[in-house]
Order: structure tokens, then sequence, then C-alpha cells
């Protein structure tokens, strides 16, 4: 057993913390919601049907060698640090891949659960996680095993949210930017660029087009958000509002989810397509619990601190698979 004398709490060298409660799956249609009005649109691009086995996932045989950037997912239950409020922090510590090094998740007491903060704590004490102002992923080969997994989610099922990232390429073919997959949806949140004028956006398997001008000038940042109990979907480009469209009204965004950049998930942490693979910089990543405005969307452009994001660029919890770089 394993003491952490900040919290007074005990954990086990597997960092397993078992939840004191039942925790009852959250519905996936909001009661009395109407149906969404959106016909789904597959992408233009091969997506295989679902078999009856499911794909090995990125988990089914460990997370491999983990990089010195890297820290570890914070998971649901524990227990209430003593000395917090009611509210407060209820994430357990859970193992880092260095020699007696932990990492511990710590969200405020603003309403609905954040992941305010990650730090390390190992054998020099506490150390904050990284900040990647100013610094790129780097892909720079079309692959199918090479991506960045975020290794932080949110706390609870979501009824909104909001995407930035900035990326930079010279693609034409179609690319996967961001890919939020859970065990029942592998399109569950989307950023998909299927040519240089046009972004589709997924939400629980279904899709809105936003047509853009082809850019030459370089990089483009990139925010969409969505609202479930109108199923509004918002989307900027550069810091400009595209005008509104509809999506998925009443629906709800699991949260048990693999979160990964640069790969498109046609299964759950799996079923990746070198020729949907990400070639290029991708940046400047952050993902919020709401919806922005776009005074905010503009400092999310320039990092600028914002509230409360459930990840961000400033503090970015990652692992990297195959061939991408960390590159200032």
């Amino acid at each position: 057993m394993i003491w952490d004398g900040h919290t007074g709490l005990r954990a086990s060298p597997q960092g397993h913390v078992p939840c004191p409660h039942a925790c009852p799956q959250a519905p996936r249609q909001l009661a009395g919601a109407t149906a969404p009005e959106a016909n789904p649109s597959p992408k233009a691009f091969s997506k295989h049907p679902r078999s009856g086995q499911r794909p090995q996932a990125l988990g089914d045989k460990g997370w491999g060698q983990t990089s010195h950037h890297s820290a570890l997912l914070p998971i649901q239950g524990g227990f209430r640090p003593p000395g917090t409020r009611h509210g407060g922090s209820r994430v357990p510590l859970v193992p880092h891949s260095g020699a007696g090094a932990w990492v511990r998740g710590v969200r405020g007491d603003m309403g609905t659960p954040q992941l305010r903060l990650l730090v390390l704590v190992g054998l020099f004490g506490l150390a904050a996680l990284e900040d990647l102002v100013n610094q790129v992923f780097v892909f720079p080969w079309e692959t199918k095993d090479s991506y960045v997994v975020l290794r932080a989610k949110p706390e609870q099922p979501l009824l909104n949210f909001t995407v930035c990232l900035r990326s930079y390429t010279d693609l034409t073919r179609p690319h996967s930017l961001f890919s939020y997959a859970t065990e029942t949806q592998d399109d569950e949140i989307l950023l998909f660029k299927p040519k240089p004028t046009e972004y589709r956006f997924y939400v629980g398997g279904k899709s809105v087009t936003f047509r853009v001008p082809e850019s030459f000038l370089g990089s483009e940042h990139v925010c969409a958000s969505w609202e479930s109990p109108t199923g509004i979907v918002r989307f900027w480009l550069n810091g400009k509002p595209w005008p509104r469209k509809g999506l998925q009204r009443g629906y709800v965004v699991g949260a048990e989810a693999v979160i990964l950049l640069g790969q498109e998930q046609d299964a759950f942490g799996g079923g990746f397509k070198a020729r949907h693979s990400f070639v290029g910089e991708i940046s400047d990543v952050y993902m919020w619990d709401r919806e922005l405005t776009t005074g905010e969307v503009g400092a999310a452009m320039y990092n600028s601190p914002l509230p409360a994001p459930i990840f961000g660029w400033r503090n970015l919890p990652y692992k990297i698979h195959g061939k991408v770089y960390l590159k200032g």
C-alpha cells in the first residue's frame, strides 16, 4: 500500500480504487426529447460495418512505453479527501509509469465537475504537467499506427461541449483531426476534414458539414460546439463564426471514451486506416463541457486562460503512440 500524505488516502500499487456506490449508466436520450432532425450522414469514405466481435482496443495489451511527457487518466470513484467540502475532489490516485510516481486529478467546487489540474506526485515531490504553448505534435507520415491519446475525459455524460484545435497540413485527401469514441458509438464526437474546403462535425454518429474557403496561408484554428437541448452546432474558423446548424437534439454524449488526435476510430480505440490518418502539425487542443462565446474562441486561439477545460494545451495529459513528435 502507498500512503499519500497530502490527502490521507491509501492506494494499492495497481491503482485500483473501487467505486463505493453503484454507478448507473446514463441514458442515451433525454426524456421527452424529440427525434433528431438530421438524417444519418455516413462518411463518403469507407467505414466498415460492425462485426459481432469487438476489435482490439488500445488497452487490450497495455499502454506500452510511456514518455516522460505522459500522465494517466483520472478514474471515476474514490473518496473525498479530509478537509474538502461536499462536491470537492473525488478523484483517486492512479499509477504513473515512473517508479513511485502517481497522477492525481483535482477539480473545483464550481457546479459541474471539472478537470482543473493534474499534478504528478513522484520521488521528488509535486510537479505540474507540461505546458505545451509554442509546441506542436508533428505527424510526419501517413500511417495506421501513429496517434496521440488524450488521457482525460469528462466526469459525467455531456449535454454541451466545445472542442478547439489548430492544424497545419497540405493534405487534400480525407483526414481525421479529433476522434472521441465510446463503446457504443465510434463517432460519438468526430472532427473530420474530407477535403480542403469542407469540415464535417459528428455527434452520436450523425454529421453536419461546414464549407470553408481553401486556405493557402498556413494553419487553421477551428472550434466546434454542440448543445443537447436545442441541437444547435456552432463552428468557428480562425475565430470567425459560421452560420449555426442543428444536429442530434436531445442526445447525450457518453463519458467513457477514448480520445485521439491524428486517427479516426472505426471501433472503440481501434479500426484505424492509413488513408484517413493526419499528416502535418496539430496544436492548441482544448475541450470544455460548455459552449464558448465568440470572444472566448478568440482567446482560445492564442492560448489565453479560460475557466475549467476538461483538458487543455496549457496542461495536457497525453501519450504518444508511433511516429509522432513534440516539437517547438
